[in-house]
């Protein structure tokens, strides 16, 4: 693939599949773990210290392997084939699809609400997914052309809405309603941390896009910098709107909460804008993901881990299309099989211990000097690693806690690759050479 992505590309990859649906549903979970304009802000913080640590990570891995694929490529290297065609087969057959999924029904659930629409939402999130499959299909450069305007537009529109609200103070609120029962404090927290860490997810996918980014090994450290740094801001900003204008426990009660605080200060036209503000911050993750993940499937298709036949760039439009049509394909299953519900508890599962590979393989890759001399490195030295692994560590064991059927299931889809990958590579469809 051609080398085409600049850092502005760059950053509107990391932060336009970031800012999706979270930013309008995780106010409420934050405002449920603490009322405190500043607490709630500390949360957000927290988030963007572990999304910028884990995304440092794997700009560094990414600066010094800058192939398309990721994580898909730094586990090859460390851990070998078996272990990088079951992250490989997770990602492409669970977690990045049913994330995708999941972010387009909360598309289809706003868009519905906003035409005045009774049912259709599975439909609706179908469209988006094809729709988005196109965009990326359609030329090398009209993705990520589509991903700069996406993320322009909601990032401007967002903090313009909440700046508003925030400005418009106490006075125009009407009457609190009363509080809903309060929740025990660690659940509440559980729930902030998974809302708020949803909110932050994607900050590894732009590594998927490493070989077609210039100068990645520069461009990388300062797209997660510039784009973490960003989204925080985003993020502490509607938070705070939110608590101004919906006291007295209505934030934490409600199910659209910067909709809702929208609507609170600057009227029902100004609420009802933000429907459709959701369904273009929604459309552009979901253009963004197709447009990454895509390349993860093609890695895999050139390195023997797929048919080859996966990863042939088309010869007119330039761009992987049977692999974009895999992953649309693959989100498609989940937006007619499943709730967002269940994606979400399946997806979050699974996806931190890769996270905690990757923040394993970096060390491993410092250790042999894989890619030196590079250009940026993730700050602080083992600091980042070490906070992905804390953190995740703490996740998961929470999660397992709180759900062990559901954790029970995400492990024995993850062990499910293994035996995958053995019959596969004594059938030839995967490449016995390292």
């Amino acid at each position: 693939m051609v080398r085409h992505l600049d850092l502005r590309d760059a950053v509107a990859i990391y932060a336009g599949i970031i800012l999706g649906s979270g930013v309008f549903l995780a106010p409420s979970a934050v405002a449920g773990a603490t009322a405190s304009p500043s607490g709630a802000i500390l949360i957000w913080l927290a988030g963007a210290i572990v999304a910028g640590c884990g995304a440092a990570c794997y700009a560094e891995c990414a600066g010094r392997m800058p192939h398309n694929g990721g994580f898909f490529a730094f586990h090859r290297e460390v851990y070998g084939p078996a272990v990088a065609f079951v992250g490989g087969w997770v990602s492409l057959l669970i977690t990045y699809p049913a994330s995708v999924a999941a972010i387009a029904l909360v598309l289809a659930g706003y868009a519905t609400q906003a035409a005045g629409w009774d049912g259709g939402e599975r439909g609706l999130a179908a469209g988006a997914l094809l729709a988005a499959g196109l965009l990326n299909v359609a030329g090398l450069r009209t993705g990520p052309r589509a991903q700069r305007v996406l993320t322009t537009v909601k990032v401007a529109a967002v903090l313009a809405l909440a700046l508003g609200v925030a400005a418009a103070g106490r006075g125009a609120i009407s009457p609190p309603v009363e509080a809903p029962a309060a929740m025990p404090q660690a659940a509440g927290w559980l729930t902030a941390a998974l809302a708020m860490l949803w909110s932050y997810d994607g900050w590894s996918d732009v590594t998927l896009v490493a070989g077609e980014i210039r100068e990645p090994s520069r461009n990388l450290g300062r797209t997660v910098v510039l784009g973490t740094l960003l989204l925080f801001a985003v993020y502490a900003v509607v938070q705070v709107s939110v608590l101004v204008a919906l006291p007295g426990g209505r934030a934490a009660a409600s199910t659209r909460p910067f909709a809702d605080a929208v609507t609170a200060v600057l009227g029902s036209g100004a609420g009802r804008a933000v429907s459709g503000l959701v369904v273009i911050s929604t459309f552009g993750a979901i253009v963004g993901t197709v447009l990454t993940v895509s390349r993860l499937a093609a890695a895999m298709a050139g390195s023997g881990a797929l048919p080859p036949a996966v990863g042939a760039v088309h010869p007119v439009l330039g761009t992987p299309a049977r692999a974009v049509g895999l992953v649309t394909a693959a989100a498609l299953v989940y937006v007619a099989s499943a709730s967002f519900r269940e994606i979400l508890a399946y997806f979050t599962f699974a996806v931190w211990i890769f996270y905690g590979l990757t923040a394993v393989a970096l060390l491993r890759l410092r250790r042999r000097r894989i890619g030196e001399p590079v250009a940026w490195r993730a700050p602080l030295g083992a600091l980042p690693p070490a906070v992905v692994l804390a953190s995740g560590g703490v996740l998961v064991t929470s999660l397992v806690r709180e759900s062990p059927g559901r954790a029970a299931i995400g492990g024995a889809l993850l062990a499910a690759g293994f035996p995958v990958f053995v019959v596969l590579r004594r059938w030839g469809v995967v490449s016995r050479s390292r």
